[in-house]
């Protein structure tokens, strides 16, 4: 597949080329900026109208927001397994300024702290690949909506905390009114889940995050102020529960949409999802109602080690630790 860069200010995202535009068949949205990786589609109802592209996950793009970037860099070959060897103490992660990953972005904060995010999709992390270049936190899912926890959240987390890597857990929030047919029961259903599930892992030293973003199968149903309800009942019920508020984790074109222009959640610290292509931490677009960032993901495609493309992530400071 080769890279692309979003050239236009939204672009649809659909589940097939259309031979219209009145065609109803969006998913979601990409914003400006936004790079991502596809492949052609010859299949197409109108050629009149233009190309289209389709990402991995059989999603299609009009080509015309689009601008090529360049290829992207072909899968190493794994190189032959070695035979075991006593395992060494695990090494310390390195300080920020000994980070040794390229392409970071530039301007970065003084005391920032490189880190990535996973989950079950990640079938075996690197995580000596991780220390090697200098990661020093993670964030590992804990959960999605309630009833699915995450199958790989106890293992990633122990692999990381053997490392020296802080963790962090991260909680997929499906808002709506399915748990008690209410916006506070279904947030105080989600947000107790949560607390339940971290009892059994290793304890967290970074604050909860809640994930708010859309899925291609499933948005939240909910209007503004019932989305802010639902928001401000979970960070209640976390706050109390950890004695520290949670983080939100979204994308500026979402909850510039799903929230109250007016809403009152700029309190909680953002963790943004932005993907330019020439990554400038002076330059983070962010959601209204923050002023600033804790943190930052920067790419959805890094590599490090033997990982297939990764989340990268820049921690701006400590402000996100609850327990150092």
């Amino acid at each position: 597949m080769d890279r692309y860069k979003v050239i236009v200010p939204r672009l649809n995202v659909r589940k097939a080329p259309v031979a219209d535009f009145k065609t109803q068949n969006i998913i979601s949205q990409v914003t400006q900026d936004m790079i991502l990786e596809l492949e052609p589609e010859t299949n197409i109802p109108n050629p009149g109208l233009g190309k289209w592209l389709k990402d991995s996950l059989g999603q299609y793009y009009w080509a015309n927001g689009l601008a090529k970037l360049s290829a992207a860099p072909a899968a190493a070959t794994p190189k032959p397994t070695p035979a075991p060897a006593p395992t060494p103490p695990a090494p310390a992660p390195t300080s920020p300024s000994t980070v040794s990953l390229k392409g970071l972005p530039t301007n970065l904060p003084a005391n920032y702290q490189l880190g990535v995010d996973v989950s079950h999709h990640n079938a075996k992390p690197d995580w000596a690949g991780f220390v090697k270049v200098g990661v020093r936190f993670s964030y590992i899912k804990l959960s999605e909506g309630v009833g699915t926890p995450d199958a790989k959240a106890k293992e990633n987390a122990q692999n990381a905390v053997s490392k020296n890597i802080k963790i962090g857990y991260y909680h997929f929030c499906r808002p709506d009114t399915r748990n008690g047919g209410t916006v506070v029961s279904d947030a105080t259903a989600e947000a107790n889940e949560a607390l339940n599930l971290m009892k059994a892992l290793p304890k967290s030293n970074l604050a909860l995050v809640m994930d708010l973003e859309d899925q291609a199968s499933w948005d939240t149903p909910l209007k503004p102020a019932d989305y802010m309800l639902w928001i401000k009942t979970f960070a209640a019920i976390i706050q109390t529960g950890m004695n520290a508020g949670p983080i939100i984790y979204s994308r500026k074109e979402y909850l510039d949409r799903k929230l109250p222009k007016t809403h009152t959640l700029g309190n909680l610290k953002l963790w943004i999802s932005y993907y330019p292509a020439q990554p400038n931490c002076l330059k983070v677009t962010i959601p209204n109602g923050w002023t600033d960032w804790a943190i930052w993901q920067y790419t959805e495609s890094g590599a490090i080690g033997q990982n297939a493309k990764i989340d990268l992530n820049i921690l701006k400071d400590n402000s996100v630790f609850i327990n150092p």
